[in-house]
């Protein structure tokens, strides 16, 4: 068997195991407007079981994302798919707020074990030319799972109406299956199958530098961080829309359960067409990052503030359209910050502990603005949290636009790397 044939069955598998993962993750946001009124939590209540998992899991990322560059990363994801899948599994059995809090919490750091260790495994298949295509493809197993998760879960409240408990034990079923079929055909790089390294020279560099504390002392310069503070706005956005979606409609349009989830399903699709029209503006602008997710940051600020507008209006239709082009935005930026952007860091050994750092603060956001939302609820409506979302991402967009995006990655170009070595060694 060709390289090229193994190349294209490990990004197969990649894009398997992360989109499975999501099964088992935004299940939560279709459940909860029946677990709300099955077991009668407030909104607080329901905003701080997001929140809990959002901010375990973005300190796993930090951990798991540092670990992906030590360690081989199948088996990590190996790991985090069947926790995933215990999880859920208990999870149908959640009786209180309390118990679904821990068990969500723990999921958290589970599903953390994902995307740093997954962005990693490219660095070893595919050489450095190809990963901008390997990248856009790994970004739509962030929405096909978003999407799968959301159809999934909304055919089995139809066909088992008042029943959230098989939202979250047939995903645990598909997860245990997708982790064997991991742990059988995945693999680490060419060498496990004898095939030669596709990228000489790379893994003595990536072994130069991985102490904690020196990979810390990389994610606190100053460029890093300015990427983080805009990596927290897009989740606290993105994540913000998945998981309030089927509530906001029930609420704001007076829609039945069912109604809102099947409505609902039409927003994952503009997450998968944003994140490709997102690869085709890299492609066409030659790379220049910094503009696009400025551009998508303003239109989705004009999108979201124009659907705190037509809600009044009882038009469910055109509050989906609205809030579904938003969420397809910035999908769009984040598949530049999160996938595109820490390979630029390969050469420095930093991919995966990028990718963690950056998913990190995505979803620290996302925890804010769970709990945020789910406490403004009892004192504002659904229009002002969407025109907060409107200033979330025009914030997003002014921050890029005054930084000086483009200089932070030749900082850490090879011309650099003796000099990043030198300072490290001091510590």
């Amino acid at each position: 068997m060709t390289i090229i044939y193994w190349q294209r069955r490990i990004e197969s598998l990649m894009w398997l195991a992360y989109a499975s993962l999501y099964l088992g993750r935004v299940n939560l946001a279709m459940a909860l407007p029946v677990i709300q009124g099955d077991l009668g939590w407030t909104p607080g209540q329901v905003g701080l079981v997001g929140g809990v998992f959002f901010w375990v899991y973005a300190v796993g990322q930090l951990i798991n994302g540092h670990l992906g560059d030590l360690l081989p990363p199948k088996g990590i994801v190996f790991i985090g798919l069947v926790g995933t899948a215990f999880m859920n599994l208990l999870s149908g059995f959640a009786s209180s707020f309390g118990y679904m809090v821990i068990l969500w919490a723990i999921n958290g750091y589970f599903q953390s074990m994902g995307w740093g260790p997954i962005v990693k495994m490219p660095s070893n298949w595919v050489p450095q030319n190809q990963r901008g295509r390997v990248s856009a493809f790994l970004g739509t197993s962030v929405v096909g799972g978003f999407l799968l998760s959301w159809f999934l879960a909304g055919s089995l409240l139809a066909r088992y109406p008042g029943n959230w408990s098989m939202v979250f034990w047939v995903p645990s079923v598909i997860l245990t299956a997708v982790a064997i079929i991991w742990l059988l055909f995945a693999k680490n790089c060419p060498e496990d199958i004898g095939l030669a390294p596709v990228s000489v020279g790379e893994e003595s560099e990536r072994q130069l530098d991985s102490g904690f504390r020196t990979s810390l002392a990389f994610l606190i310069q100053p460029g890093l961080i300015l990427l983080a503070v805009v990596s927290a706005l897009q989740g606290m956005v993105k994540d913000g829309i998945n998981l309030w979606a089927p509530t906001l409609l029930m609420q704001s349009q007076d829609l039945a359960i069912s109604e809102a989830t099947f409505q609902s399903l039409l927003i994952p699709p503009f997450g998968f067409l944003g994140v490709i029209a997102a690869g085709w503006l890299n492609q066409r602008t030659g790379g220049d990052d910094r503009r696009i997710i400025g551009g998508l940051y303003w239109a989705a600020s004009v999108t979201v503030a124009l659907g705190a507008y037509v809600i009044h209006l009882q038009r469910y239709s055109l509050v989906v359209l609205t809030v579904a082009i938003c969420s397809g935005l910035i999908y769009g930026v984040n598949s530049l910050l999160l996938t595109s952007i820490p390979l630029q860091f390969q050469a420095l050994g930093k991919a995966s502990t990028v990718a963690g750092f950056l998913d990190f603060a995505s979803y620290a956001g996302a925890g804010l603005m769970g709990v945020l939302t789910g406490s403004l609820l009892d004192y504002w409506s659904w229009p002002r949290i969407m025109l907060l979302w409107g200033c979330i991402c025009a914030l997003g967009a002014i921050i890029i636009a005054a930084s000086n995006f483009k200089h932070m990655f030749s900082v850490y170009g090879e011309d650099q790397m003796s000099l990043h070595l030198t300072s490290s060694k001091k510590l």
